[in-house]
């Protein structure tokens, strides 16, 4: 061997082996840096523990083995801990990060997270507000954001009772910045595309409701909810007995809402917004029981356009379907008789413009196609407008053939009241708003009849029923197109029950008076 070529080898050697040396020594001091970052570095409330790191400097990667990660906030002990399988950084920009102190990597991903969260409603919200986010210092940039097969579970730590839960939680987040400027945001970060699925969400409404969601998939075009039930969690019995004024009973499903494009965030004045073009629901079905017997809930009751006027966040649905829905409603008037109800089948509805963004001159319409009590075909036009303060409406209805008979279901058990004969053809138009209402009725009908019942609700009371129908008219052929009509004024709204109280009062006014009157405006 030439004495150049043994020089060129020693070199060769010396600085392979020192290659080799600082590549262990860099591992070492990155290793170091993070296990540093972690036990002086961050925020007194946090605190990381970890089985082991392992640093990869040809790969760019972290791996963190089974960290723990405990957020100290409040009363608590822990109000966040957060336990994984593993947490991977792919990718990692060391010298940007040795050099610069930013942190650039190309994914993170979160196996088999679990977070626990305790909520605490006593500690004031502005306590956990970016409370450890305001000290980050440096930029943070990750261009995939993995979460494979996590668990949520939230509790409140003064009912020790689970608010929410929900299962194999799926995220995938592109193109996440975070820094010191975002952190002051309601969402502390910027971010791209997404996509989210769950399993199995469970979250407690209040006392007495309960929504649970079969699975989920959520992305910037689409979000699919199967499977959404809204239930109240006592059964009839029960919740008749620790209610102390009247409350309805709901059984909700919705086999599938799907909300297209829709858009999310905070706006430049720090108000919430949610919109979305279209939002489509399959097959629901509403069964809703109220116990007429428990003390009547008297406080004020609101019209839909000032429920949404004074809705917190601005919200723009701007089109809602409801395909093929069932909604039925019982009423228990008597103790000693069942509950009366009303149904609506193959219900198909078109909303427009559910929302407290818009003009004065938008205005929120309803166009309702459905069966009532499985025979009778029923259209409604309903609208009014959200920023109207008197919360002016109109509303308008088509009915069609309605064997009086198929009544009796509702107004037998609550009124002691069955009907005989047929109303074929029914129009009217309600046109009120927050105080008063002004209704018009054209109806065509034979063989008209009120059978009043008595105290049981049972037998026929012939007086009663004799001196009622002589008010009456028991057809509508005298009139020269075969319809009567009438007009009632001044129809006052009792506030403290609902809309639908009020257009039942508008209705049942109606009919009095187009047959009881002479048939003409």
């Amino acid at each position: 061997m030439t004495k150049s070529l043994r020089i060129t080898s020693i070199t060769l050697l010396v600085l392979l082996g020192l290659g080799i040396v600082g590549y262990f020594v860099a591992e070492a001091l990155i290793t170091s840096k993070l296990e540093n970052f972690f036990n002086t570095k961050l925020p007194e409330t946090i605190r990381v523990d970890y089985k082991s790191i392992d640093v990869n400097i040809l790969r760019g990667s972290v791996v963190m083995v089974q960290p723990k990660i405990l957020n100290k906030s409040g009363r608590t002990k822990a109000n966040v801990k957060i336990e994984l399988d593993s947490l991977m950084v792919d990718g990692f920009g060391y010298w940007n990060y040795l050099i610069n102190n930013r942190i650039h990597v190309e994914s993170v991903q979160l196996r088999r997270p679990k977070v626990h969260y305790n909520h605490d409603a006593v500690v004031h919200e502005n306590y956990h507000k970016n409370s450890n986010l305001d000290l980050l210092k440096q930029e943070i940039k990750v261009d995939q954001f993995n979460i494979q097969n996590g668990t949520l579970s939230i509790r409140d730590i003064e009912t020790d009772s689970t608010m929410l839960y929900t299962k194999a939680v799926t995220v995938n987040i592109m193109g996440i910045v975070l820094d010191g400027a975002s952190v002051k945001n309601h969402i502390p970060f910027k971010y791209g595309d997404y996509s989210i699925s769950f399993n199995g969400l469970f979250y407690n409404m209040g006392d007495y409701e309960r929504l649970t969601i079969n699975s989920a998939q959520i992305s910037p075009d689409k979000a699919q909810f199967d499977t959404l039930k809204i239930f109240t969690k006592y059964s009839k019995a029960k919740l008749n007995q620790i209610i102390s004024t009247e409350r309805d009973h709901f059984d909700v499903t919705i086999p599938s809402l799907v909300m297209e494009h829709q858009k999310f965030g905070y706006g430049k004045d720090s108000l919430f917004y949610f919109n979305s073009p279209k939002v489509i629901l399959q097959d629901p079905e509403m069964y809703i029981y109220r116990n007429k017997l428990i003390r009547d809930d008297l406080t004020h009751k609101h019209l839909y356009s000032k429920i949404l006027r004074d809705i917190k966040f601005d919200l723009t649905l701007s089109e809602v379907i409801l395909k093929n829905a069932t909604i039925v409603y019982s009423e228990k008037v008597n103790a000693d008789m069942q509950a009366g109800k009303l149904s609506f089948t193959n219900m198909n509805a078109n909303i427009k413009n559910i929302s407290n963004t818009y003009g004065a001159d938008q205005k929120t319409s309803l166009n309702i196609d459905a069966v009532f009590m499985a025979k009778t075909p029923i259209k409604v036009l309903w609208e009014f407008d959200v920023n109207d303060v008197n919360d002016a409406f109109v509303f308008k209805t088509e009915i069609g053939k309605l064997p009086s008979p198929d009544l009796n279901p509702f107004s037998q058990p609550n009124l002691k009241v069955r009907f005989e004969g047929e109303l074929l053809q029914t129009y009217v138009t309600i046109s009120g708003n927050n105080t008063t209402s002004h209704v018009n009725m054209r109806t065509n009908y034979e063989d008209f009849k009120v059978v009043i019942l008595d105290k049981e609700g049972e037998k026929k009371n012939k007086v009663l029923s004799a001196i009622v129908n002589l008010f009456i008219k028991k057809n509508s052929d005298t009139a020269e197109d075969g319809f009567r009509e009438s007009s009632k004024d001044s129809i006052e709204r009792d506030k403290t029950k609902s809309v639908f109280n009020f257009l039942w009062l508008n209705l049942k006014a109606g009919l009095v008076s187009v047959m009881t009157g002479n048939g003409k405006q």
